[in-house]
């Protein structure tokens, strides 16, 4: 009987909140499909760096999805709370014809539970074919064809299953106790007045109002400021207070809100008389103790979603935008002598010598020429003949001059410009103005550049030119070339007349902040040689991976004479690597920024269709009054509009100040445009965000109309 009564009542709730079940099918859906994306590896052909990313993605995903599972538990327990409060004039009825307390708490657990399964059962399923989609985007976007007969491979993840699993069936075990509880401990007046009663509201006086409201953005704008200030890639207790202020000043900022609004349009009283504003703001004051807290969630939900996939595709968008630029070389092999330490107060300290032995004595053997050295270190160690696998190498050698070293802060004190001003960046080393300039030959740069095609450097007499491809610093070498102020190096007065943006290895990620290239005769005699860079070109993408293989065996090697290499990088491999981080950061944005959107849209869409559905009595009052449909459907628009707007606004001004320091992380990356990303996310926002606003509009105004 309890069970027949529940299973009618899942239906009559199917017909009335089909939004509700479709966000937990999608939810469900979701959250199976991105956790058994490291099941695909086992059908994709896939190259051994691509799988070990690809394995990394399966743990990552893992820790997000700790995050996701508590907004799924907020999600449905907030979504189960209002069924419930819609329905408790039902339940009161239930107890006026003779059921008892106890009969009804089970018809509600029953009800929770058997909805809680159905759509867990229909998420999985819908996952299962979802997860087949990802399988196919990630073959293209990895260029990994399917191990399979025919190229169709069915996955199924069996500890995702589990996951998902047991995650949603705590979530709605978890639901069925709170609604249960709710329903236990409601008097039967309190039921049966449920959809007549408003809530008690505490925040009467306008002055209250307006001082909480002032309060809140004051809040809200020393959080920015500290923010902006302080940056994201340090922690500090300056990170930490914005964080807390920002979320204390926007539950404030909600809390005063409806109260605030409804006063100072009470203060102007042809807007307050006119249609039904009167009618609409007082629906929304009366909620205010119940929806504040929710909209404050809402609002920072969106701001993580929004933060988190803006900075996801804008380092992917930096990455992938890069790989013209530092690709130039077949393969890039570096050496390093000298490593800059830490000294007092932020500054940098003395070169400290990198312990190489006995391969530091055989590369002064060679005397510091590199191909001669990776010529007889490749036949040391039986890899592949030099010759054969290099069309063409260059050398270029980076140099400090110890006794008088050009720092960068003597180019800030030359030019009167300071390096954070002009950058703005907060990725900055705070002792950066010690750092000493790295210095090379133009002709070695300018050798690089012809191999890599491109056009070389041109240094008339008494001139110097910056190199950098960071986008840290690029902005001010470019501003110092502008003013061309005059350095000493070596005991000659040279102008930096000149910033080349370009890329002088083949690596992943464009960290070069800044090197002084110079006239040859303009280096010092007793100048260090502190790094090396061999830059070759090679016949074909086989020769490419025999040098790359050559080198690693070299590295590798414990044969005294061989040369020390400490870092090498093909462009197949940066191409590689480069183009599956990518990805795996543009799925994590992806994957987090769905779920929250669809969460909060969904929280919003079930409360409004809950208040619709609580109201409907008062709107059919104003239709008897003779209230016109269009007059009635305004005000109702209003009230959706508020709900869904005033989130949505706050979340994007906590993200445009967020971006601007999430682009002195991207940075690190590559150049970030925000311009471009604003439109983006903007765009897919609108799509999610206000399809669930239309929908919610057109099914409560048919709530009401009923």
């Amino acid at each position: 009987m309890l069970a027949r009564l529940a299973a009618g009542n899942i239906r009559k709730s199917l017909r009335d909140f089909g939004v509700y079940f479709l966000t937990v099918v999608l939810g469900v859906a979701v959250f199976y499909a991105f956790n058994s994306l490291s099941q695909q590896s086992s059908v994709l052909a896939m190259t051994e760096v691509q799988e070990g990313i690809f394995g990394l993605l399966g743990y990552v995903i893992g820790g997000v999805s700790v995050f996701i599972a508590f907004v799924l538990v907020f999600l449905v327990v907030y979504a189960n709370r209002f069924l419930v409060r819609r329905r408790k004039r039902e339940f009161g009825l239930y107890l006026m014809l003779g059921m008892s307390t106890g009969d009804v708490v089970k018809v509600v657990l029953l009800e929770s539970l058997i909805a809680g399964a159905v759509s867990l059962a229909a998420g999985l399923l819908l996952g299962f074919a979802l997860s087949q989609g990802l399988l196919y985007l990630t073959s293209a976007l990895f260029s990994a064809d399917i191990a399979a007969e025919g190229g169709f491979a069915f996955v199924f993840s069996a500890d995702a299953f589990a996951f998902t699993l047991g995650v949603f069936a705590a979530i709605f075990v978890v639901a069925a106790v709170v609604n249960a509880r709710e329903v236990s401990k409601s008097r039967l007046i309190d039921l049966m007045r449920a959809d007549a009663k408003n809530q008690e509201m505490k925040l009467r006086s306008l002055p209250v109002s307006l001082a909480v409201f002032v309060v809140s953005v004051a809040l809200i704008g020393v959080s920015y400021q500290l923010l902006i200030d302080n940056g994201l890639l340090e922690p500090s207790p300056q990170f930490a207070a914005a964080t807390v202020l920002v979320c204390v000043g926007t539950a404030l900022f909600f809390w005063s809100l409806s109260g605030f609004l409804l006063r100072v349009v009470q203060l102007a009283k042809p807007l307050y008389y006119r249609g039904l504003n009167m009618f609409a703001l007082r629906q929304l004051n009366a909620k205010v103790n119940t929806t504040f807290a929710t909209l404050a969630v809402v609002c920072m939900t969106l701001f993580l979603a929004l933060t988190s996939v803006c900075g996801g595709i804008g380092i992917r968008n930096a990455v992938e935008g890069n790989l013209a630029q530092s690709t130039g070389y077949s393969a890039s092999v570096r050496t390093t002598y000298y490593m800059a330490t830490s000294g007092g107060a932020g500054e940098m300290g003395p070169l400290e010598p990198m312990d190489l032995g006995s391969f530091a004595r055989y590369a002064e053997s060679v005397g510091y020429d590199m191909e001669t050295g990776l010529r007889e270190s490749f036949q040391a160690v039986g890899a592949a003949r030099y010759d054969d696998v290099v069309d063409g190498a260059v050398q270029v050698d980076f140099f400090v001059d110890a006794a008088d070293p050009v720092s960068f802060g003597d180019v800030e004190q030359a030019t009167g410009t300071s390096l954070a001003e002009v950058s703005g960046n907060g990725a900055l080393n705070p002792g950066y103005a010690s750092m000493p300039l790295l210095l090379v030959r133009v002709s070695q740069v300018n050798d690089a550049l012809e191999l890599a095609g491109r056009e070389p450097l041109q240094l008339g007499e008494g001139e110097a030119a910056v190199v950098a491809d960071s986008d840290i610093t690029l902005g001010f070498f470019q501003e110092v070339a502008r003013r061309a102020p005059e350095v000493q190096v070596g005991g000659q007065e040279l102008a930096l007349v000149r910033c080349a943006d370009v890329c002088l290895e083949t690596t992943s990620f464009p960290t070069n902040t800044g090197v002084l290239v110079v006239p040859d005769d303009a280096i010092p005699n007793g100048a260090v040689l502190t790094q090396q860079l061999l830059d070759v070109q090679c016949p074909s993408d086989e020769a490419e991976r025999a040098f790359a293989d050559a080198c690693e065996d070299v590295a590798d090697s414990a044969e005294p004479s061989t040369w020390p290499i400490t870092m090498t990088q093909s462009r197949l491999d940066v191409i590689e690597q480069s183009g599956s981080l990518s990805t795996i950061v543009a799925y994590l944005a992806i994957y987090l920024g769905l779920v929250l959107t669809i969460a909060c849209a969904a929280i919003l869409a079930i409360q409004q269709l809950s208040e619709a559905s609580d109201n409907a009595r008062r709107y059919g009052l104003l239709r008897k009054l003779g209230a016109p449909a269009g007059m009635i459907d305004g005000a109702l628009l209003v009230q959706v509009a508020v709900y869904f707007v005033f989130p949505l606004l706050l979340a994007v001004a906590h993200s445009v100040c967020a971006m601007q320091v999430v682009t002195d992380v991207v940075a690190v990356f590559g150049g970030l445009d925000i311009g471009a990303m604003v439109v983006m996310c903007a765009a897919a926002f609108l799509v999610v965000y206000g399809a669930y606003f239309l929908v919610t509009f057109l099914a409560a105004r048919r709530l009401v109309r009923e």
